[in-house]
């Protein structure tokens, strides 16, 4: 048996280009022509965000994500595992939008 592929998915948080922040944040995303749909978000980061969806999606997809209360961001699919998404931002958030959003999902 192969361990490689399991121990490159458990270690690939070293090589994130930020810190992932858990989040259970209900948002709307969709694809280019497509109708938005409800996806849970389960963390994010100034990069991207891991979503919950029942969307399957190829990676490379463009789509959009709207967060409350801001305007949808435009990000890439990176991957695809059973119901979860991981999207990355074209334009990074800055970290006081992340900090905005992660205050405001946990109720302070």
């Amino acid at each position: 048996m192969d361990l490689t592929g399991q121990l490159a998915f458990e270690n690939s948080s070293e090589h994130r280009k930020s810190e992932r922040r858990d989040v259970a944040l209900g948002a709307g995303l969709r694809q280019r022509g497509a109708s938005s749909v409800t996806v849970e978000i389960l963390d994010l980061s100034v990069h991207g965000f891991r979503a919950e969806t029942h969307l399957e999606l190829e990676p490379g997809t463009d789509l959009w994500l709207k967060l409350p209360g801001l305007e949808s961001l435009h990000g890439r699919v990176a991957w695809m595992r059973g119901h979860l998404l991981g999207g990355e931002f074209v334009r990074p958030l800055h970290p006081a939008v992340l900090d905005m959003i992660v205050s405001k999902a946990s109720g302070r």
